[in-house]
Formats: C-alpha cells, structure tokens, sequence
C-alpha cells in the first residue's frame, strides 16, 4: 500500500475552518496527475494539473465521513475504480503516478494530500482497471 502525504497548506486550512470533511459537509474528490506535488507549495487544483479527463477517467467524489474517537477525528472514503471505455485516440487512460484528493467545494479546491505510487502507469486498453484503495481511514488527525 502507497503511502499518503498531506499537502502543508491543508493543516492551515484546517485550523482556520476551510474544510468540513464530514458527509454533510464538503465534496471531496479523488484525480490522477504526472506531475511531482510539491507537498510545501501547491495549494490548489489547479497548482498540480491533472490528466485529461477522457476514455472512462474523471476526478471522482470519494463519499467522505468523518467518525471520531477518544480525542482522534478519522476521514474515511469509498475506494475510487476507474475502467477504460473507450480508446478513441489511441491513448488510453494515463500516463499517471499520483493519486491527489482535494476539496472540490471549497472555493479554489484546496489541495489535501496525495499517494506516490512509485513510477507512471498507462491503461492503454478498453476495460483495464486502476483502483484507488483508501483502506479504512484516509486521513487521521489527532
């Protein structure tokens, strides 16, 4: 399992009030980049450009809660599948190597964190399969 990295910005954001990650609060969505984070200085989507959404991949609501705990607040999210359904430019899905969840609600779309996983991945064909797996727990503040 790849492991997640927050963005710097969005434990600031948290301290003042800019996200609610609870189900009755923000949509917080799930997209595919080829390009590096840089964990202390992008802030917002649009501070780390994804891949073109196309052939069956779009950034995806992950269907966030929040349950808490003797003091310990836990976000979790239904893990996110995307299948290739077409191939109409003969590129498939990708190249992509991470995997960034943000604040699609908030009004910039505020960067929350990101998993690496390792090297650039290509669904090049019709019905392949790329799966982002949250386990039980995205995010653990304390």
């Amino acid at each position: 399992m790849v492991t997640f990295n927050k963005f710097r910005h969005f434990v600031l954001g948290m301290i003042n009030g800019e996200h609610h990650l609870a189900a009755a609060g923000d949509v917080v969505k799930v997209y595919l980049t080829n390009n590096a984070p840089d964990t202390e200085n992008d802030t917002n989507k649009a501070d780390l450009v994804g891949i073109t959404e196309k052939n069956g991949y779009v950034a995806t609501d992950i269907q966030n809660d929040v349950s808490e705990a003797l003091g310990v607040a836990s976000m979790s999210g239904v893990d996110v599948e995307w299948t290739v359904d077409a191939d109409e430019d003969g590129n498939g899905v990708g190249p992509f190597r991470y995997a960034v969840i943000y604040n699609d609600t908030h009004a910039s779309d505020a960067l929350i964190g990101w998993w690496d996983y390792g090297s650039s991945i290509t669904l090049p064909n019709v019905g392949e399969k790329f799966k982002v797996d949250f386990g039980t727990t995205v995010i653990t503040l304390e």
